[in-house]
């Protein structure tokens, strides 16, 4: 067994190392479909293992199929020279908007799907309500120049907009949506600003675009998450829902693929971000744009895994990423609330350090970090969304090499407290403000080399530092320290070190 799979193993659970010994539990996942698996010795739910066409396929209990294909990729990824560009860049900023902005009492895209819990918190609307908000959408604001250059200033690589969310508001002057800026806009084009912006900015331009469209499909849809249970788009129980006409489902198909081959037409994206389905297959997009780099939300796959939310980042389900070779990013929202535009939480955005922190753990484990903000219905982003630009740009002055132009990342959590990105035989680890102290040092454990030299990488700064048993210890100064911000320390080692063993490879 080589380092990297008993690293992968150790960061999954002793239980998982025993998975060949697991059995089947009583616990169902909650689609129903494969049993649950659990480590006979220690009980913890383990996930089932299925080598397939030479990879390693994990399925995790209580997710349902939906969960984990998110962090399967079922096709080789794209070779095209055009497209390599993607898993270098790390940072990608993510922008829902749309009508949903619009629609102030949750912001949320999917309170027009009735549950129980979502009714008993008061978080349940209509889906005709969302609609309805198209009538009020207006961003006489929209500047996505200044957005562009503020991503491009705080150190994002690429840009993804959603062109179509699930409601089917189309934010392109289409000819084939049936709702969308050309019926309540009179045909302003939001999206072609925005991919002007990126270009000017040097960013990569990325589509978000829903292959489920419930304008589309609404007279034939149940809005109940209970199938035992109808609902309509007015919100109104029914005994029954009109049956859908034979021709329905190649229609829906045609309406995407249609809109899918417009999008890429007209404005040739480096990213397609399909999301309930890419619109099309992944084969006519490649053929339409042969350099474009397509994530997994379908059925056929794409080019990279999609980690929803920081929970699913976790090294423990990342892991397994790596061992078989594919590219991967965290999508997550660093605001408080909704995807989207959620006033209810006071335009609050995460703070800096914290998304400084997740940006080094996805490039500690190979992967990319698409940070997800929701602008204002009027086309402006909240004004913390600006502090945060301000404080990721001063960081990158004199860290950005810690996580741009690395090749790998080394083994965290498993040998050390910190992510560490590596770049040959310089490793960086990012502290954040309570680490790296007296009381709680950085340590590196089973490194065979003693450094050549430790520095604080913001100021050049030599740290000193322990080196007993193959043991790595330091911490900052507290006179040296950034403050309310993520650090990184610069390790050297010498000719004499062999880094190999240890990297997580980005490719």
């Amino acid at each position: 067994m080589t380092w990297k799979q008993l690293a992968i193993l150790v960061s999954m659970g002793a239980w998982c190392v025993a998975s060949v010994a697991a059995k089947p539990s009583e616990q169902q996942n909650v689609d129903g479909s494969a049993a649950a698996y659990s480590d006979k010795n220690t009980g913890e739910l383990a996930p089932k293992i299925v080598e397939e066409n030479g990879h390693t396929y994990y399925y995790w209990p209580g997710w349902n199929q939906s969960k984990n294909q998110k962090l399967q990729v079922r096709r080789e990824r794209t070779q095209h020279p055009d497209a390599q560009w993607w898993p270098e860049a790390g940072l990608g900023i993510f922008m829902h908007w749309g009508i949903v902005s619009e629609f102030d009492k949750t912001g949320e895209a999917w309170a027009g799907r009735w549950t129980q819990a979502r009714e008993d918190r008061g978080e349940f609307h209509p889906q005709q309500e969302i609609w309805d908000a198209a009538n009020t959408f207006n961003p006489t604001k929209y500047d996505p120049e200044k957005w562009m250059a503020g991503a491009k200033r705080a150190g994002f690589k690429y840009a993804v907009l959603t062109t179509k969310h699930h409601d089917g508001y189309a934010l392109w002057d289409s000819d084939y949506a049936l709702m969308g800026v050309r019926q309540y806009l009179d045909g302003w084009d939001l999206v072609d600003p925005f991919v002007k912006a990126c270009r000017n900015n040097g960013l990569k331009v990325g589509f978000y675009y829903s292959g489920m469209d419930w304008y589309f499909i609404r007279d034939y849809m149940n809005f109940s998450f209970d199938p035992n249970k109808l609902m309509n788009y007015k919100g109104e129980w029914v005994k029954s829902l009109p049956k859908e006409p034979q021709h329905m489902w190649a229609a829906y198909c045609d309406y995407n693929e249609n809109q899918v081959k417009e999008l890429i037409a007209k404005f040739d994206p480096d990213i397609w971000w399909g999301d309930g389905g890419h619109g099309a297959s992944v084969e006519l997009i490649r053929q339409l744009r042969p350099g474009i780099v397509c994530n997994n939300r379908d059925s056929a796959s794409g080019d990279h895994a999609t980690a929803e939310g920081f929970g699913m980042s976790d090294p423990k389900y990342i892991k397994p990423i790596l061992e078989n070779g594919w590219w991967w990013e965290v999508n997550s929202i660093i605001q408080k609330g909704s995807w989207h535009y959620d006033q209810r939480m006071g335009e609050e955005i995460y703070p800096s350090d914290e998304v400084l922190r997740k940006f080094a753990e996805a490039r500690c484990m190979g992967g990319n970090l698409l940070a997800n903000i929701g602008p204002r219905p009027d086309g402006t982003y909240q004004d913390q969304v600006w502090r945060l630009f301000d404080d990721m740009e001063e960081w990158m002055k004199t860290n950005e090499e810690s996580v741009f132009g690395i090749n790998g990342g080394g083994p965290w959590p498993e040998l050390c407290n910190v992510p560490i990105t590596c770049k040959d035989r310089v490793w960086y680890f990012h502290a954040r403000k309570e680490e790296a102290t007296d009381k709680d040092p950085v340590v590196l454990n089973e490194c065979a080399v003693k450094p050549k030299s430790v520095t604080l990488l913001r100021t050049g700064d030599k740290l000193p530092f322990t080196y007993e048993n193959e043991t790595l210890s330091f911490s900052i100064p507290e006179q040296l320290k950034a403050g309310s911000i993520t650090d990184v320390v610069k390790v050297t080692f010498g000719k004499n070190f062999d880094p190999e063993p240890f990297l997580f490879k980005h490719w």
